[in-house]
């Protein structure tokens, strides 16, 4: 069975929610077990044995939260275990919107493939953007599987 985790922080609850979404599409995909991984409280090495990853955050000044940053960080002691596997990101904004930039530029430092352009919305999901969340999900479990 494929492993994926969703990385993610949320202080608001917008980001949770989409990551929540994320989950939802990921679990759409047979072979495919979840591991939801909120920030602060999860370590990289928890997580870098899993096949995949799905990476959110909220916009702050332009960039990501300071815990994902710290993340991140950490991950660089593990980039052997990581380096090459799939991830999709995603984030949510108040009106800045350039969270998704600052996830790309940190997972390729640590050598994650991207499988799509992430999402980003803005608060919330809301009922017109609740599919497409799902189908970034989805989509990184298909190439995980490799379904697709």
């Amino acid at each position: 069975m494929a492993r994926i985790a969703v990385v993610y922080y949320s202080k608001s609850g917008n980001t949770q929610k989409m990551a929540e979404l994320v989950a939802e599409g990921l679990r759409e995909v047979d072979g495919v077990e979840v591991q939801m991984c909120a920030l602060p409280g999860c370590e990289p090495g928890d997580v870098a044995d899993v096949d995949g990853f799905a990476i959110g955050s909220p916009d702050y000044f332009s960039y990501v939260a300071g815990h994902v940053k710290v993340f991140f960080d950490e991950a660089l002691a593990h980039k052997n275990q990581i380096s090459g596997k799939p991830y999709v990101a995603f984030g949510t904004h108040g009106g800045g919107a350039k969270v998704l930039d600052s996830l790309e530029r940190l997972a390729q430092a640590i050598g994650l493939r991207q499988v799509q352009p992430g999402m980003m919305c803005m608060g919330a999901p809301g009922d017109n953007e609740v599919s497409a969340v799902r189908a970034l999900g989805r989509a990184l479990a298909e190439a995980v599987t490799g379904a697709w």
